[in-house]
């Protein structure tokens, strides 16, 4: 029979395994924080990354939560309580407990052993913590809200790759059980704080250099992981602009103006469709003997997205400054 604690997992969009389980787990409680997923309320860093083959380069990031994500977390739990399974031999036997305890459990999971059709499944070897959302106790399988390449869901994952997985994470602590606040309180989307952000998104993309990305070497491409890496990361580009159509569409009433609006929905998909390309790209160079025109290629479409993206939050400004 199964047993669900009910979380509804957040589909609307994949920005990454944390954001997608806190907003999995808002929305469920109060429906009102799907407009805050949809806030534009991130930034791009530019970290370094070295390879395993010792490559030094600089890659685009999203960080999709500047200034709200401490408080939205504060917001839902209230408490958390660290666990650890050294000491539990029969793992799953504690675990289960805990989650026919009602108990919101994340755990600790190497994701090579995790879920399949997933970038990770028998590729990479990395981790995250994963909810547990419930248990067949005749299936023998738990039940967990998790991603694959078809984006965030509910994942059915067997007791004993349940376990290798736990086993093998290196994550410390293993896991937490969190307790939901009774009252989260409701969302209300702000134009103002839309038009901050936009503001500030303006700012940072201005400032941005136009110093070379992804410069690997033809090693690092033949190894693979770094590629994936860099895939996912701008994968989340793509959905953060999904994102920004949702935005605008939810920000049409107060603006009052559907022509601007609909102007803004298309400059996000035409983003949407140049980060796609550069992915593509990416993929390509995977089976290329020469890397560095592609390289090129995709360093000069994402100065030309960079600058369309200046345009969009620009426009989303002027319009509503001459409202």
């Amino acid at each position: 029979m199964k047993f669900s604690l009910g979380i509804k997992p957040f589909k609307d969009y994949w920005l990454n395994c944390e954001f997608n389980m806190l907003f999995s787990i808002l929305t469920t409680y109060e429906p009102s924080y799907r407009l805050a997923a949809y806030l534009n309320d991130y930034s791009y860093e530019f970290p370094q990354f070295e390879t395993p083959n010792r490559t030094k380069f600089k890659a685009i990031q999203l960080n999709p939560m500047t200034r709200f994500r401490e408080e939205y977390v504060n917001r839902l739990f209230s408490e958390s309580q660290a666990i650890s399974l050294k000491n539990h031999s029969a793992q799953i036997d504690f675990l289960r407990s805990l989650v026919l305890k009602k108990e919101l459990v994340m755990v600790g999971v190497d994701l090579f052993y995790w879920i399949q059709d997933s970038i990770c499944w028998n590729r990479n070897h990395w981790e995250h913590y994963s909810l547990i959302n419930g248990y067949d106790d005749e299936k023998k399988v738990f039940y967990v809200l998790d991603e694959n390449n078809n984006g965030y869901d509910e994942f059915e994952v067997p007791e004993e790759r349940f376990l290798v997985a736990v086993q093998n994470s290196p994550l410390e602590p293993h896991g937490y059980v969190k307790k939901i606040t009774r009252n989260i309180g409701r969302f209300k989307l702000s134009l103002k704080e839309v038009m901050h952000n936009a503001e500030r998104l303006k700012s940072e993309i201005e400032a941005i250099g136009h110093s070379p990305l992804w410069q690997l070497s033809d090693a690092d491409f033949q190894g693979g992981h770094m590629c994936d890496l860099i895939s996912m990361y701008i994968f989340q580009i793509i959905n953060r602009h999904k994102a920004n159509a949702f935005l605008f569409n939810e920000i049409r009433a107060q603006l009052q103006n559907s022509q601007i609006v609909d102007s803004l929905i298309q400059y996000s998909q035409d983003i949407q469709e140049g980060w796609t390309l550069i992915k593509n790209i990416l993929v390509r160079t995977y089976f290329m003997d020469e890397h560095e025109a592609s390289i090129l290629e995709i360093n000069k479409r994402y100065i030309y997205l960079m600058n369309k993206e200046y345009e969009m939050w620009n426009k989303l400004v002027s319009g509503c400054q001459r409202e």
